[in-house]
């Protein structure tokens, strides 16, 4: 596992080299923050200089998150659509007695029915739903790709993690975007092989790449693909 230094909700990946003699701190491509420092740097160093920089660093990644926010707001009307695993469905708004033991927001015949009482909370209704779906969708998907890297999680957590799709930690918790439940499957599958293949390297080394490109041999593909089109999936 590689070097983490944690300090309060911030946890940066400690990169050490021979060869280095400055401090280089930045926000990777995939919204990890990390720390490049001479090999016989000491930890206390390193804490006191992530320490000085954290204003930098919120603001670094509070602009990341606005990059990554959706450009559009979905409106909670009857014809509007909404992704779910890479399928857009069309909302229909309901009122009870057309559909008297519907719930609040459900997923038939090929159409997202809400109660139309539900509307102007509909983005909430929303999230709980593709929250709900992913905390029983992931796990299985979990345990059907697992085998593939050896690795097995100790939690698997579904909420908002802002500019992140998904993110794991030392102890072996995975966490998921509710919005991962928007995504083609397959993209999907990659982000959680993706954090599997961390629960080995918690960095992006040579060895997790070679390690993740056993698994999923297009992952370049997929990640571009992420890239370029990310912010359609979302509320």
């Amino acid at each position: 596992m590689s070097e983490i230094v944690r300090i309060d909700d911030l946890e940066v990946q400690v990169r050490r080299s021979p060869r280095r003699k400055t401090v280089d701190l930045i926000v990777d491509r995939f919204g990890d923050l990390v720390i490049n420092v001479p090999e016989s740097l000491p930890e206390r160093e390193v804490e006191a200089i992530v320490r000085r920089k954290q204003e930098w660093i919120y603001g670094k990644l509070e602009h990341k998150d606005a990059v990554l926010k959706p450009a559009g707001t979905r409106e909670f009307v009857t014809g509007e659509g909404f992704y779910y695993l890479g399928r857009k469905y069309r909302l229909k708004l309901i009122d009870p007695t057309e559909a008297p033991q519907s719930p609040t927001l459900c997923l038939r015949n090929s159409r997202f029915w809400m109660l139309r009482s539900a509307a102007e909370k509909g983005r909430s209704h929303f999230i709980r739903w593709y929250t709900q779906r992913g905390e029983a969708w992931i796990p299985d998907a979990v345990q059907k790709l697992k085998d593939r890297v050896a690795a097995e999680p100790r939690a698997i957590i579904v909420r908002d993690l802002k500019y992140r799709w998904a993110s794991c930690n030392a102890l072996g918790d995975v966490y998921f975007h509710w919005r991962v439940m928007l995504l083609p499957p397959k993209v999907v599958h990659y982000l959680i092989l993706h954090e599997l293949v961390h629960l080995h390297d918690h960095s992006h080394s040579l060895t997790f790449y070679e390690r993740l490109g056993r698994a999923v041999p297009a992952y370049r593909e997929i990640e571009l693909w992420l890239e370029a089109n990310g912010d359609r999936y979302s509320l």
